[in-house]
């Protein structure tokens, strides 16, 4: 394998690192989505901040009193008040987000190999970061797919609890996606990764 070639696969398997940190990010961060909310009853007067990601959050809420705040468990609040969330869409995001990062490390791993050796078994050879590499932006993109569904069908309606709701708060779209949700788009990463092994195989 010449020298140009063994530099694209280590482009590549830096490439893979970032789109880790970036997934690992996304799995770990608490703004998948972030909305505000009023109180029906005094909408001048009050006004909250609700962020969560796919595991916990945080809300703060204000009724001219000063803010409150109160963690957000994701899951004990998809068990306790299952209308929160769409279970399935959320259970598809978390999959496709773990897969994903799989994915990306598989890359990674073998893009390492290539660079330091040259292999004979099938998906541990260059033509094998193709597979990878496909299985993780589709990965990616079905994540993003799941929460971009549970957003239109769920979350821009509400994010509040029960309990806020007969209190008269509202957050009905007044919801966003948040930063979280942006570390997992794939195409910056995926189409770099696709490049450079477009490259080596003209090479």
């Amino acid at each position: 394998m010449n020298w140009y070639r063994r530099l694209m696969i280590f482009v590549t398997f830096f490439i893979s690192c970032a789109a880790m940190a970036l997934l690992v990010a996304a799995l770990g961060t608490k703004h998948w989505a972030d909305a505000r909310a009023k109180r029906a009853k005094n909408p001048a007067e009050s006004d909250g901040r609700i962020h969560f990601g796919l595991f916990e959050g945080r809300k703060e809420l204000n009724v001219a009193y000063g803010w409150r705040t109160y963690e957000i468990n994701v899951v004990d609040l998809l068990k306790s008040e299952p209308e929160f969330l769409i279970y399935g869409f959320w259970l598809g995001t978390v999959a496709s987000v773990c897969a994903g990062l799989l994915f990306s490390t598989l890359s990674a791993i073998f893009a390492a190999v290539n660079t330091a050796t040259t292999t004979s078994r099938c998906l541990a050879k260059v033509n094998g970061l193709y597979v990878w590499n496909f299985l993780a932006v589709f990965f990616d993109l079905l994540a993003l797919c799941f929460w971009v569904g549970q957003f239109f069908m769920s979350i821009q309606y509400n994010v509040l609890s029960r309990e806020d709701k007969e209190n008269e708060w509202t957050s009905e779209y007044m919801a966003e996606f948040g930063y979280s949700f942006w570390y997992g788009w794939p195409n910056k990463n995926g189409c770099r990764q696709e490049k450079s092994l477009e490259i080596i195989f003209k090479f």
